[in-house]
């Protein structure tokens, strides 16, 4: 299968699973009348435990029950499949893939990597809350060797959208780092999920070793055709090959052998 024809085919919930959404949402809403002062509500999300803001838009769909619902069975059973030596998140944000991952005890290592100033306390909360131990946060983007850059942080309710830019007033200084200087991981099953709004590139650029030397299952978030062409042919160099494309992102696995 080419990648062109994996794209064309990217998979979306079926109908009758809308239908239950759509049924969750007018429930939602109802019972939003009798708590509308309550700003975090307790959210069970594939076993893990979150609190969340029904007025964030992750925090919503994961009430909803219906937040990346193809990508997060596809991964478990990915780390079931596996038995990877490490989970890497990068872009970890508050820590949902993370949680999953660690209270179902499906890796090793727990390897986390969140710049985002305004969501490291409820990533390390929700850590705490799913009484993981032992898991590796890094307040750190991730690309291109070491060196500092400018987040500008999401919109409120919208923590996930951080983006890394050249400069911007309501921006701040983060350090940037590859993991290929992090981490030394060779002939290892690894699952890893990224999720980094436009720096993609970067990452892969700065993994190539990581990536060459090691085996697995890789999930890269990507909204634009274009960069996943891009996307695409730079993790076929490392010997990656795309298998599926679920909604908006792309799904990559490398054989032990490969």
């Amino acid at each position: 299968m080419t990648p062109a024809s994996v794209i064309s085919r990217r998979r979306r919930p079926p109908l009758h699973w809308k239908y239950a959404v759509s049924v969750r949402k007018r429930w939602h809403r109802l019972r939003r009348l009798w708590r509308a002062d309550r700003e975090l509500e307790d959210c069970q999300y594939f076993g893990a435990k979150f609190r969340v803001a029904p007025t964030d838009v992750i925090g919503r769909e994961m009430i909803l029950q219906r937040f990346e619902w193809l990508q997060i069975p596809a991964m478990l059973r990915a780390c079931r499949e596996l038995n990877p030596v490490a989970f890497i998140d990068i872009g970890a944000n508050f820590g949902l893939y993370t949680c999953i991952i660690g209270r179902q005890g499906l890796a090793s290592r727990l390897i986390a990597f969140e710049p985002n100033r305004w969501v490291l306390g409820r990533l390390h909360s929700h850590i705490e809350l799913n009484e993981l131990t032992g898991v590796e946060v890094h307040d750190c983007a991730v690309g291109i060797g070491r060196h500092a850059a400018v987040l500008l942080p999401g919109a409120p309710g919208c923590s996930a959208l951080s983006t890394i830019v050249q400069s911007h007033p309501d921006g701040y200084e983060i350090q940037v780092v590859s993991l290929d200087e992090m981490l030394s991981f060779v002939d290892e099953p690894l699952v890893m999920k990224i999720d980094v709004e436009g720096y993609e590139l970067q990452v892969i650029e700065g993994a190539k070793k990581l990536l060459c030397q090691n085996y697995g299952y890789v999930q890269i978030e990507s909204f634009e055709t274009n960069r996943a062409a891009s996307i695409i042919d730079k993790m076929s160099q490392c010997g990656w090959r795309l298998t599926d494309h679920i909604v908006d992102d792309l799904v990559f696995r490398r054989g032990i052998n490969s």
